[in-house]
């Protein structure tokens, strides 16, 4: 029998990856089908989700994926820009030659898959859990992990608008990382603050672009 563990896991993935998309309705008879498990695990995991304010009741009574806002997306990146920024000085304290390996390991990658769209999104996720783990501050870890999957979900969006903001992003995590293999923590710091307003920057364009899509008809 499938723990509600798993189904929540399984429910945020897809939302924070967009398949299941924002507003859209969670059926529980449908989900229940789909995932083939039975309805007290589901709505134990919709419950967690509705905790963790990805999805919403609406005035119906029924469940929806809750939206994504250019409001939420500029608080978010404004706070994760401070923690971030927090989390590469801590990082660079304890960096080692292996912790630093690591980060280029996961950099190659990204580099290799700059064509596909969650691979990038993926790695870049990668590359800030690894910093996370190198800063060893678990207040932070814990702040950015209540907030991680609504980042994530932004992330997603902001990787999926194009090539070029891909290879951007992965330029981005070469600067932070060649800053961090200097020793150069002010650089880093700068570069991580630049990173993560490029980022809010793009993701407000593509949520702009999609309302306007949406005004248009998706024409």
């Amino acid at each position: 029998m499938a723990s509600r563990d798993w189904v929540y896991r399984v429910l945020l993935e897809l939302i924070v990856r967009g398949q299941l998309k924002p507003g859209a309705w969670l059926s529980e008879s449908n989900l229940a089908n789909q995932l083939e498990v039975s309805r007290t695990p589901l709505r134990e995991a919709l419950q967690r989700l509705q905790s963790d304010l990805l999805i919403e009741r609406g005035q119906n009574g029924k469940l929806y994926v809750r939206g994504l806002s250019r409001k939420e997306a500029s608080d978010l990146y404004a706070v994760r820009a401070s923690l971030e920024q927090l989390t590469v000085e801590e990082a660079a304290a304890n960096m080692t030659g292996s912790k630093l390996a690591t980060l280029e390991e996961g950099l190659e990658r990204m580099k290799l898959e700059t064509g596909q769209v969650e691979a990038v999104a993926e790695g870049g996720r990668e590359f800030h859990d690894v910093l996370l783990d190198i800063a060893e501050n678990e207040i932070t870890s814990w702040v950015l992990g209540q907030l991680k999957p609504h980042i994530d979900r932004y992330r997603f969006v902001s990787t999926r608008t194009g090539q070029e903001r891909r290879l951007q992003a992965v330029r981005e995590h070469e600067v932070i990382y060649g800053a961090l293999r200097e020793g150069d923590v002010e650089s880093a710091k700068s570069a991580m603050k630049r990173h993560i307003e490029n980022g809010r920057a793009n993701v407000l364009a593509a949520l702009a672009a999609s309302h306007e899509q949406e005004d248009h008809g998706g024409e």
